[in-house]
């Protein structure tokens, strides 16, 4: 089935590039590659419900060093593959107010598309790193090409961590090839052969893939990249970047702590590091005034906290980190879809020079708050189930040292409360608005704070796909 859809996704990519060249009218291909991948994957949750299993399919490619091309679809990736679904659909529909380099920009939509099933069913790790490096190509040309002013410079930054990544995670796996008794890179197999890797060895492989992993995680200090990109990629880019990008760091990262058994020795380290990192950058957000960068900072913040949940070893606290991951990708999407609207709209992001938003785009301002109500955990939202989920299971392994990360989160909550009265809310006074955002951006908003309230509202079915 996967193998069939990345095809169908590529065909459709090939059209897109045949609509740039031959000026046909394809542009609706990526809203209705991404509707239909939501389908597909609503369909396997179904499948996996009523029967426990996706049949796992394997393609020879290279025999000799046994390295087929293998796909299986878990609970846990058909929940990440739900939420990249609604996420590039809301982007392809609305992600693009100017209405320029739509052509490009659905290719590129597109070729993200096949990088998200293709890691997120990987049940290889040579898979997993080709579909790693096609959603990083993707993702440097929707920020060097259809970014803003300073997009070259914001992009080479972003291409310089990526590629040190991509080195570290090639190097990781060639490791693992060699020194699993087998010669495997399926991760089944790796999970229950690694305790036979020598001690160091399975060191020196950890240390590998957490790198490599902690530059799309947004782990202190390896998310100086980040910033820059956001604040320069287009709106389609950003909503990518932060809802699906970060999401291969954060998969990655559960994969390696189910593969190394050694992972387990370093938990209480890779915590602290994780508590850290999310009052770091609840300390940095707080100080800035381009509405993008609060964004990608409060991305920093809750990536921490995913992580110090799969780092738990606790079944709660790593359905937390998945569900998490979920909720994430879709609130900071509409997050960065309002920021997207509202530069258009007021040619402004600058949160002190915006007033009265509410009265010129009041769909923008209920989108927001909606977001910012489930980044903070307001009960029925998504949010909400991610924090229960997190910090009991955080709490059974670290003890009140878990609760730390609640500081951050009350730190966002207070900001995102002035913002919104400052900038959104206050009416008393409003900012010129030159354009006005049509029906496709408020079709936008719909998909992802619908999703984002009714998976709060009713979140068992995502919770019984993580095995709770």
């Amino acid at each position: 089935m996967i193998p069939i859809i990345l095809f169908l996704i590529a065909l459709c990519a090939i059209l897109m590039i045949i609509n740039a060249l031959m000026k046909s009218n394809f542009r609706l291909l990526p809203a209705i590659s991404a509707l239909a991948g939501l389908l597909v994957s609503i369909y396997a949750a179904i499948v996996y419900l009523y029967s426990g299993s996706v049949p796992v399919e394997n393609f020879a490619y290279i025999p000799y060093l046994n390295i087929p091309l293998s796909f299986n679809l878990s609970g846990i990736s058909i929940v990440l593959l739900i939420m990249s679904s609604i996420v590039l659909l809301a982007a392809s529909i609305a992600g693009n107010p100017e209405r320029e380099h739509t052509k490009l920009s659905g290719t590129m939509i597109l070729l993200f598309q096949i990088a998200s099933i293709g890691l997120f069913s990987a049940n290889n790790l040579f898979v997993f790193f080709i579909f790693w490096d096609i959603g990083v190509i993707a993702m440097f040309v929707m920020i060097n090409v259809l970014g803003s002013a300073n997009r070259r410079s914001a992009s080479i930054n972003f291409l310089v961590y990526e590629i040190f990544a991509s080195s570290m995670l090639l190097l990781a796996i060639i490791l693992l090839y060699t020194y699993t008794p087998t010669h495997t890179l399926q991760i089944g197999s790796i999970a229950s052969l690694a305790s036979q890797i020598p001690p160091r060895i399975q060191l020196y492989i950890f240390i590998l893939f957490f790198v490599a992993f902690m530059t799309n995680i947004l782990i202190y200090p390896m998310h100086f990249w980040l910033p820059d990109a956001h604040a320069e990629a287009s709106t389609q880019g950003s909503m990518l970047l932060s809802g699906i990008l970060t999401k291969f760091g954060g998969y990655g990262m559960f994969l390696l702590f189910l593969m190394m058994p050694i992972a387990r020795e370093y938990a209480y380290i890779i915590a602290a590091l994780a508590i850290f990192s999310s009052i770091w950058g609840a300390l940095i957000l707080i100080r800035q005034t381009d509405i993008k960068r609060i964004v990608a900072y409060s991305t920093i913040v809750e990536m921490a906290i995913i992580l110090m949940a799969i780092s738990s070893y606790s079944n709660i606290g790593e359905a937390g980190a998945i569900f998490g991951m979920l909720s994430h990708g879709l609130t900071v999407s509409l997050m960065f879809l309002t920021a997207g609207t509202i530069k258009y709209i007021f040619s402004e992001r600058n949160t002190t020079r915006l007033r009265g938003i509410l009265l010129s785009t009041p769909a923008s301002t209920y989108a927001f708050i909606i977001a910012a109500l489930s980044m903070i955990g307001f009960p029925l939202t998504t949010g909400f189930i991610t924090d229960i989920l997190i910090f009991i299971g955080s709490f059974q392994a670290f003890g009140l040292y878990a609760l730390i990360p609640l500081i951050a989160i009350l730190i966002v909550g207070i900001f995102m409360y002035a913002l919104i009265s400052k900038s959104f809310l206050y009416v008393k006074e409003s900012s010129d608005a030159g354009a006005y955002i049509g029906k496709r951006e408020t079709l936008g908003y719909y998909i992802i704070a619908g999703a984002i309230i009714l998976i709060g509202i009713v979140p068992l079915i995502i919770i019984n796909l993580l095995g709770l």
